[in-house]
């Protein structure tokens, strides 16, 4: 009868030893399986905030390149350093959801063909002025995402080139410069020291610079009068790009010319 208790007792002992060893593994099994459920569901709102953070401070950017494009006057002669100056940046940072963020984006006038951009589309936020546009200003840009959620421990950290566009017409302002400054130009040069004469030719080619102009989407704007040497005129040329699209709404684009006969 003791050795049958002891027995007895031994796969007790065992039985319940099993039993514990089953429901740590169980344990143990169900704490991953919740921690790897919480470190996808991490991952997943940090790259959902990726793609919201990196769009906001493109938008940024672009805004201060419109406000830029809207509040200065660019000069025929001058209109490629113009476009060359131009820098703008957006910043965003704080928390959201126990995750931690930051992120910054510079960009400047791309000089050059299109470099290859970021795959995928994470500026959705930005479109339509998300991509490269020919014959638009496009804006070479650089965004930088850094995220930090569940105390540090799920990690983002991104550094992306894409290209921006504003749609205003540099090339178009460019070639109507020219052309409406050495028309007129031409045309006072024809008849010097003739005030009347000279008026006539101005007032003869002006229609057909307003109307070349206008088949590019510039309203122009040009004068003359004496210019103060003897028998020389000036004369200046305003191009102005109405109702263009921009991320704050629409706005104006202004390039002026101007210069004097011989």
């Amino acid at each position: 009868m003791a050795r049958k208790a002891v027995a007895a007792t031994i796969a007790s002992v065992i039985l319940f030893s099993v039993l514990v060893v089953a429901n740590a593994t169980l344990m143990s099994a169900q704490d991953n399986l919740a921690s790897s459920t919480l470190l996808a569901s991490i991952e997943s709102r940090e790259l959902l905030l990726e793609r919201y953070s990196a769009g906001s401070v493109s938008v940024q950017a672009l805004a201060q390149v419109q406000s830029y494009l809207s509040s200065n006057t660019a000069e025929c002669e001058t209109l490629a350093q113009y476009l060359a100056s131009i820098s703008a940046s957006g910043s965003l940072s704080g928390v959201d959801s126990g995750i931690a963020y930051s992120a910054n984006a510079t960009a400047t006038e791309a000089r050059s063909a299109p470099f290859r951009a970021s795959q995928g589309d994470n500026l959705t936020m930005a479109a339509p002025f998300s991509g490269y546009v020919p014959g638009a200003l496009d804006l070479q840009t650089s965004i930088s995402v850094r995220e930090a959620g569940d105390g540090g421990s799920v990690t983002l950290v991104r550094h992306e080139a894409h290209i921006l566009n504003i749609p205003i017409s540099p090339g178009s302002a460019s070639s109507l410069c020219d052309t409406a400054l050495g028309t007129i130009a031409a045309a006072l040069s024809r008849s010097p020291c003739n005030s009347t004469l000279e008026a006539a030719a101005f007032e003869s080619v002006l229609p057909g610079l307003v109307e070349e102009a206008a088949a590019e989407g510039f309203a122009l704007t040009a004068g003359w009068g004496p210019g103060g040497a003897s028998c020389a005129a000036s004369y200046w040329v305003t191009l102005v790009q109405r109702g263009v699209e921009g991320v704050t709404g629409s706005f104006d684009w202004t390039v002026h010319g101007s210069g004097t006969t011989d």
